[in-house]
């Protein structure tokens, strides 16, 4: 699955770990992730002081977190607009160009609204987890430890509702291998 992730939750993936394993490395067995270089920016260099920059400084160098130039600026007069920040507007932007992107991958509210009002796929960091344990990437076990870990990160409800549909996708797997 390839997916355009912004600043926050490429953080938050490389900073909470379940079973010592960080949540960045469950997703990248099954998913292509890219990202601006002004995503880059903020999270490996304007981070690296900090463990979670430097693991996504690690897994940019290694090439398992890909750095996508912005050619393409579709909506750039559009989202100038807008009080987005650098990271979330060239995330936008990196969605148009690249082909065959499944999700824009953010936690930003207002850069959510303005990706579905452009008809992207937005999906919050949890939505990418439900949707990796759907398609069995990702065990159920797994996902709930991840959700736990990552709880401090989000407003009250957002886990809540994602374990809950969490449990929706086990009773959808329980009743198919009946």
């Amino acid at each position: 699955m390839k997916v355009v992730f912004d600043s926050g939750p490429l953080i938050t993936a490389c900073k909470f770990e379940v079973e010592e394993k960080l949540v960045i490395d469950y997703l990248l067995t099954s998913c292509n992730i890219l990202i601006a270089p002004s995503v880059e920016e903020e999270v490996a260099v304007l981070g690296s002081n900090y463990a979670d920059g430097v693991a996504a400084g690690e897994r940019i160098e290694d090439g398992r977190i890909k750095v996508i130039k912005v050619n393409n600026r579709r909506w750039n007069e559009h989202l100038q607009g807008y009080a987005l920040g650098n990271g979330e507007r060239d995330s936008i932007e990196l969605c148009y160009q690249e082909a065959n992107v499944h999700a824009f991958i953010t936690d930003d509210h207002l850069a959510f609204i303005v990706a579905s009002r452009l008809g992207l796929e937005a999906w919050m960091l949890p939505d990418l987890i439900l949707a990796l344990t759907n398609r069995d990437y990702l065990t159920n076990s797994e996902a709930k430890a991840i959700f736990k870990e990552i709880r401090p990160r989000y407003r009250s409800g957002i886990i809540e509702y994602s374990l809950a549909k969490l449990r929706e996708v086990k009773d959808a797997q329980s009743s198919s291998s009946n």
